[in-house]
């Protein structure tokens, strides 16, 4: 089960007028797009371990104010010590077409968050009692975002096993039609070519 809570199911909110695998979106829509947990990563400028301290909301339909204090930093814009200053960080409101970020206050939670007209706002987190070894392994030491992650997406939504990506360039992975979208990371080789690899328990 993958217990990552999607702020827009990267899953994300996509504003009218973008096309999407030749499919226009409505505005404020919440959709599911397949992606490995390397591409989220890499889209957040900061990964991070914090404890909630205090949860407030003037409109819970609106929003949620969160105090957090940092603990561990996984990937940062940066400095990491500008990472463990972060004090507030703002979640989705119950008016969110993806569901409110609603998080336990006095819980430790794995946070992806990015800046966003100078707020610090969640993309997606995870309780830490569901956060295993394996996944700050890979946080930490397999995640390369410096290698282009591919997805079969036009496979994906057709059901066309047929249609296949191009082989990737050195600085490319596909992920493969069987993919384990927790443990699957993509990670530079010693000849600094891209190549997909397996950490942890298959989700």
């Amino acid at each position: 089960m993958d217990l990552f809570r999607k702020s827009s199911c990267f899953h994300m909110m996509i504003s009218a007028g973008i096309l999407v695998l030749f499919i226009v979106i409505p505005s404020e829509t919440c959709i599911w797009i397949p992606t490995v947990e390397q591409q989220d990563f890499c889209s957040a400028q900061y990964v991070f371990g914090a404890d909630i301290l205090n949860r407030s909301s003037e409109n819970e339909m609106y929003g949620f104010v969160y105090n957090i204090r940092v603990a561990d930093v996984y990937r940062y814009n940066g400095t990491k010590d500008i990472v463990k200053g972060f004090k507030t960080i703002y979640g989705e409101g119950r008016a969110n077409s993806c569901g409110p970020q609603l998080l336990d206050v006095n819980s430790p939670y794995i946070l992806y968050a990015t800046e966003r007209e100078g707020e610090l706002q969640i993309d997606d987190y995870r309780k830490m009692q569901y956060v295993e070894k394996d996944d700050i392994i890979r946080m930490s030491q397999k995640y390369d975002c410096s290698c282009e992650v591919r997805f079969n997406y036009i496979a994906v939504q057709t059901n066309n096993a047929d249609f296949q990506l191009n082989p990737p360039t050195t600085d490319q992975c596909n992920v493969p039609s069987d993919y384990c979208r927790r443990s699957f990371y993509c990670k530079r080789n010693l000849t600094g070519a891209c190549v997909v690899g397996n950490h942890g328990n298959c989700y």
